[in-house]
């Protein structure tokens, strides 16, 4: 009977933690695409940036999943939505910037709710991921700057970086100093 009690108590929470791993699984699966196309196309910088951004947003999940579960809630393992192949850098950033963006909207009224509700680590969890998403959201506003400012020449250089590190690493692994 307890069990019953406690998930109606922490029902809302549950909905909006369920409702942030669809999110931060979405995210993911977005940002390991760009990192597919950047790692392609040898933009090294662009491609580890999205590389272990998508692996904070899955910390994220795994995070969310534990307190749902501790809540005594069941976690919903869904994307919220469909990978969307882009491969234009510009509208790859553009849209990182606008899902980062929706994701701090989103958890800022999710922390409120949560307050609203009593559940101040629910609160408080929301908080502390609202914190490392502005981080990301000002890595992607800053990369879409300076290809901005500098246009093609700024994945040019990115690509060059790559070829040398690429051709440091085959050198090195040949023994050869």
């Amino acid at each position: 009977m307890e069990s019953t009690a406690v998930k109606t108590k922490y029902q809302v929470s549950i909905d909006l933690l369920n409702e942030a791993v669809g999110k931060e699984i979405a995210t993911s699966l977005q940002y390991m695409y760009f990192h597919t196309h950047f790692e392609d196309a040898r933009y090294r910088y662009l491609s580890r940036i999205m590389r272990e951004i998508s692996i904070a947003e899955m910390r994220h999940i795994e995070e969310f999943s534990e307190r749902i579960l501790f809540l005594e809630g069941d976690v919903d393992m869904n994307p919220a939505f469909r990978t969307r192949q882009i491969t234009d850098v510009k509208e790859m950033l553009r849209l990182a910037i606008q899902l980062e963006q929706s994701t701090i909207d989103k958890y800022n009224e999710a922390s409120r709710i949560a307050a609203e509700q009593k559940d101040a680590v629910t609160h408080k969890m929301f908080q502390d991921i609202i914190a490392e998403e502005e981080e990301h959201l000002d890595t992607f506003r800053t990369e879409l700057q300076n290809l901005l400012d500098y246009g093609e020449e700024y994945l040019a250089l990115q690509s060059v970086a790559g070829s040398k590190h690429a051709a440091r690493s085959l050198h090195h692994s040949h023994g050869e100093e």
